[in-house]
């Protein structure tokens, strides 16, 4: 939960986010203003693309998420839009902390205030939310490396990309229950390792078609996290295309897994920093230039944040009005 101590880390890792985004902006030439002109003059239709997808990845997140805590917590259901405001909470949170900590931490304490389930269930199920987050990256990564640093074609990228989420699937469809035990095992093992402690309770989870362990189940949720993945594909597409970068749909693809996965070692807000160095890096083996690929990765910033403010200004006006609405009805 937050402490002090969290506190002061989230003010150093700003900081270092910060200070290396003034290092990227001087070594490369490239002048704040010319960020915001940038900004401004992105295309209206694509720039407003560009967030619908965002919103919709975050309506995926959300779903995802839903999903897998109302499996373990069957008892006490709560609707969609109890989840996607807490997602897009977690998703403004984030951008001031380390990434997967400000998620965890929201989606964490909204379970427990919230009374949804013990800590232990709340843990597995945002843990193993952030898995599958994961999982799609991961498998696309040999095939992102590989083709970025110009070791296999476009076409033997291609293939083996489409070939590892195919194959994931039948693998799924085939050992789920040991795979996914196992992760159960793991997690409690690190729970019991950061606890100190030498035995814990173990989870008792279902075994039926219908829990977490359900072939049925598991399937349905790795193929939202595809669907969920291509909607942020698309996204980078519809920015790169707004702020007319040169920059092919290859590209984006192929270097997204890899800096989604640089993520996982995240010491400052949303990778600030860490993310632009890696844009730049990558794209400058596609020939774009490093100002383009700076402004760039600050425009898939800056709309992450239009499109997460813009959610929770609905959630505040739609409370606003139930509230006002609910206030009349006692009125009359």
């Amino acid at each position: 939960m937050l402490n002090k101590k969290n506190i002061i880390s989230s003010v150093l890792s700003l900081a270092l986010g910060i200070f290396l985004v003034w290092l990227i902006l001087r070594f490369t030439e490239v002048d704040l203003n010319e960020v915001v002109a940038t900004f401004y003059s992105l295309n209206p239709l694509f720039a407003g693309l560009a967030i619908s997808t965002l919103i919709i990845h975050t309506v995926f997140t959300a779903y995802k998420w839903a999903l897998v805590t109302q499996k373990l917590t069957p008892d006490n259901q709560q609707p969609l839009k109890f989840y996607l405001f807490y997602t897009t909470l977690g998703s403004l949170t984030m951008q001031f902390m380390p990434q997967y900590v400000g998620m965890v931490i929201v989606q964490n304490f909204a379970l427990r205030a919230h009374k949804i389930s013990s800590f232990s269930r709340g843990f597995l199920s945002i843990i193993y939310d952030q898995f599958f987050n994961m999982l799609i990256p991961l498998l696309l990564f040999p095939a992102s490396i590989l083709y970025v640093l110009q070791y296999i074609s476009l076409s033997v990228a291609v293939f083996l990309s489409i070939t590892f989420i195919i194959a994931t699937h039948f693998i799924i469809n085939k050992w789920h229950r040991r795979l996914i035990s196992w992760l159960i095992k793991t997690l409690t093992w690190f729970k019991q390792l950061k606890s100190g402690k030498n035995k814990s309770a173990q989870l008792e989870i279902g075994s039926s078609s219908d829990s977490i362990l359900g072939k049925e189940f598991t399937l349905y949720l790795y193929w939202i996290s595809v669907v969920r993945y291509i909607v942020w594909i698309v996204r980078g597409l519809l920015i790169a295309i707004a702020g007319g970068f040169k920059i092919k749909l290859w590209a984006v693809f192929f270097v997204t897994p890899i800096v989604q996965l640089a993520m996982l070692l995240s010491f400052t807000p949303a990778n600030l920093g860490f993310m632009e160095f890696s844009w730049i890096g990558l794209l400058e083996l596609f020939d774009v230039p490093g100002q383009a690929a700076v402004q760039f990765s600050l425009m898939q910033r800056f709309l992450y944040v239009v499109a997460v403010v813009i959610m929770l200004a609905v959630f505040a006006v739609v409370s606003f009005v139930e509230r006002f609405s609910l206030f009349s009805s006692k009125q009359n």
